[in-house]
């Protein structure tokens, strides 16, 4: 008798543990869906409507399936950083400039340093200066011109500084040329400098090189006859801009991107570029001004 007392007596209690826990059980499923698996990063991205070849592709505000060197290697950050997913806008570059000043975005890519942009938004730094090791990629910029144009460029100042020289709006190069005391015609693109210079409108444009050779190469029967002028007016670095508002929040996340920037550029964005330079051909034409020389220091 006693024995089936107290058989009875663990059944009841089994079933009261077995109905206790299937009323605890939909609590504990809404306290799980509560918590995120994975603390997750938005980095919200732009980069410039127009083609910079390699690294961004397209004259779109559309970011293409083969979207350039560039914005493959930024994608790359998220293998690199668990918890940061990127996302990509494309704006004509004046606004990207504008937009990571207000904080509408986060990063903006390529951007090369120059003082005045550091009140709008972070560069990578070391020991109080601009990193170098830590940027995205190295651009030159180029002088083009039709046959026989006398631009007087010695690679440090220009012989005759009575020229009209066009460049696109917002990038670095139109200060530059302005601190040689040569006049400067802000266009809406590459493309549209190029049409300048065959239209006589201008005496030469100031291009990245990258950029303005793949442009004659594909558009070899409207831009025929303009040629590249050595030495470079200027080569640099460029990089992955953070906004301060996001640098501000995410310290160790900001030092953590520009590490993997600089990291990916040296394993990856070579043959990232490859895929791009491949179905390019030969450049155009270069003019060297006798005696001068060939290259400039970064």
């Amino acid at each position: 008798m006693t024995l089936l007392l107290q058989s009875v007596c663990w059944t009841l209690t089994l079933k009261a543990c077995v109905q206790s826990y299937l009323a605890l059980f939909p609590i504990c499923l809404l306290l799980a869906a509560a918590q995120p698996a994975v603390a997750e990063t938005v980095l919200h991205v732009a980069y410039e409507d127009k083609t910079q070849f390699p690294y961004y592709m397209g004259e779109t505000q559309r970011v293409l399936e083969k979207p350039g060197a560039a914005v493959e290697l930024v994608k790359l950050l998220e293998e690199r950083i668990p918890g940061l997913q990127i996302k990509f806008s494309r704006y004509p570059w004046k606004r990207c400039l504008a937009m990571l000043e207000t904080g509408q975005v986060d990063g903006i890519f390529n951007a090369s340093y120059n003082e005045e942009r550091t009140r709008i938004g972070a560069y990578p730094r070391k020991d109080g200066q601009v990193d170098p090791s830590r940027r995205l990629t190295t651009i030159s910029y180029h002088l083009y011109s039709l046959p026989n144009a006398d631009l007087g460029w010695n690679g440090k100042t220009f012989a005759n500084p009575d020229l009209e020289i066009g460049a696109p709006l917002g990038y670095s190069i139109v200060n530059d040329l302005e601190d040689l005391e040569v006049s400067v015609m802000k266009v809406r693109s590459s493309m549209q400098s190029l049409q300048l210079l065959i239209a006589r409108r201008v005496d030469a444009v100031a291009l990245q090189s990258v950029t303005a050779d793949f442009l004659l190469t594909r558009n070899a029967d409207q831009l025929s006859g303009i040629v590249r002028i050595d030495p470079p007016l200027r080569t640099k670095p460029y990089y992955l801009m953070l906004s301060r508002q996001f640098k501000a929040e995410n310290p160790e996340l900001s030092e953590q991107i520009w590490n993997a920037v600089g990291q990916l550029r040296q394993e990856k964005l070579e043959a990232l570029s490859q895929s791009y330079l491949s179905e390019s051909t030969t450049p155009p034409e270069t003019m060297v001004n006798p005696g001068e020389p060939t290259t400039t220091s970064m």
